[in-house]
């Protein structure tokens, strides 16, 4: 018999919940609680999902006594996440208090723990270390830091502008007035630069393990940009202690640069903005979603900043949807075949040159540079390299500019440069990004 009904207003009418049985007079050798979702309101006449019969029977047991709760509301694959969540905390099926027989399944959009994330990036701005791990220093030559560090590491851009140049200018001149000594920088001016590194995350597309820096950017670029600076400070986290995926790590990199943080940023709301379209995106979530209420309120965002931000959030997925469904594809025959044909005209109007087809999503600049490397070596002769690139998805053009372009384009400039002066048959070697159509638009 349920004889108290706690239920919390569910403000953005969201499609599903998850609720909670709680046997409020249970003897300590009996099952007390069941967890379970349901796609629409509490007001319908569902009760629950269990096959433990012992639930319906002491549900409609007049001697006993239930509160029912609804604890979370959501979309469907987020709640479908949270009563995994929850019961495998527990162990549910495997606990004598329980009524669930299984720990259910996350959804298959994932999950993302907000509140872990913003508690584990205050966690390392406070203490500047992570349960137990503390920071390293490195020394890097000059000359060759910016090439070593891209090499050791990845970066992510979390902020909505990548790297803030007052930031930059007020790093390299605190390190310039101790002669490049960090150590000395934090003893006399309690001031910490600190390069936050994830081990060993697994990219979702690719399969690769990469060592990402999700904190201290500016850190870096201070540095590179000083006269004196060629030590940085790393707090480098393992990944069997940060358990993260690709997609929490960026949010965490979100929470550790929050840009209130930073000096001389007024706004934050641009750079939330971005984290919140990048979860959704992610997630398969909307404006309404509890993750995007959750990720607010972590943010400290008062009330006229989170309608604003949802606002807009809204118009830039509608934006975005728009988009992607006319976005160009070129995984199929048709795209394949306008592909060859590109890469025909391209050699009528370059014959000399080496042409590379790929997606940005997975181009391997460097594979294609040792192949040319190898051909050249061998007698081959070009005047070009051109980078036919195709982009599967508008997020996909956006990180490919935002995040490998430049790297990309200074390597390939530097190799051809390379294959000039060691190759007496090479006379000039130059190099083309060119891109495919990207929507249907473009090919009306």
């Amino acid at each position: 018999m349920i004889i108290n009904k706690i239920i919390k207003e569910n403000k953005n009418q969201h499609e599903a919940f998850v609720y909670k049985y709680i046997k409020t007079n249970a003897k300590p050798d009996e099952k007390k609680f069941y967890l379970g979702i349901h796609k629409g309101t509490p007001s319908d006449l569902y009760h629950h999902s269990s096959t433990d019969d012992d639930l319906d029977l002491d549900i409609n047991n007049s001697k006993t006594e239930f509160d029912y709760k609804v604890l979370h509301y959501g979309t469907l694959s987020e709640m479908k996440t949270k009563e995994h969540s929850l019961l495998k905390l527990v162990n549910a099926k495997d606990n004598l208090e329980w009524y669930n027989k299984t720990n259910g399944s996350p959804s298959n959009v994932g999950d993302i723990d907000l509140k872990f994330l913003s508690d584990m990036a205050d966690q390392i701005k406070e203490n500047n270390s992570f349960q137990g791990i503390e920071p390293v220093i490195k020394t890097y030559r000059k000359k060759t830091m910016r090439s070593t560090i891209r090499k050791e590491f990845k970066k992510v851009q979390v902020r909505f502008e990548e790297i803030i140049t007052s930031n930059t200018k007020k790093i390299s001149s605190w390190i310039d007035k101790y002669m490049g000594d960090i150590e000395a920088l934090k003893v006399k001016e309690k001031i910490n630069l600190l390069v936050v590194v994830l081990k060993d995350v697994i990219d979702a597309k690719s399969g690769d393990k990469r060592d990402l820096i999700v904190g201290g950017n500016h850190t870096i670029e201070g540095t590179l940009s000083s006269k004196h600076g060629k030590q940085v400070r790393y707090l480098i986290i393992p990944a069997e202690v940060h358990c993260l995926d690709y997609d929490s790590a960026i949010h965490l990199g979100s929470f550790l640069n929050k840009p209130e943080k930073q000096p001389n940023e007024s706004s934050s709301e641009p750079s939330i903005l971005k984290q919140l379209i990048l979860l959704c995106q992610q997630k398969s979530l909307n404006s309404k979603s509890e993750q995007v209420e959750e990720c607010l309120d972590l943010n400290e965002c008062d009330p006229e900043q989170r309608i604003r931000l949802k606002t807009k959030l809204t118009k830039s997925l509608k934006k975005n949807l728009l988009a992607s469904s006319m976005w160009r594809l070129y995984d199929n025959d048709q795209g394949r075949i306008d592909i060859v044909n590109r890469k025909k005209q391209i050699e009528k109007i370059y014959p000399m040159s080496r042409i590379f087809t790929a997606s940005s999503g997975l181009v391997n600049i460097g594979k294609m540079m040792v192949d040319i490397t190898n051909e050249i070596k061998n007698g081959m002769t070009y005047n070009n390299v051109v980078f036919l690139i195709h982009h599967p998805s508008p997020e996909a053009q956006q990180k490919w500019f935002a995040e490998y372009y430049s790297g990309n384009n200074y390597f390939v400039e530097m190799t051809c440069d390379a294959l000039v002066n060691k190759h007496n048959h090479m006379k000039e070697l130059n190099h083309d990004f060119l891109y495919m159509d990207t929507t249907v638009s473009d090919t009306a």
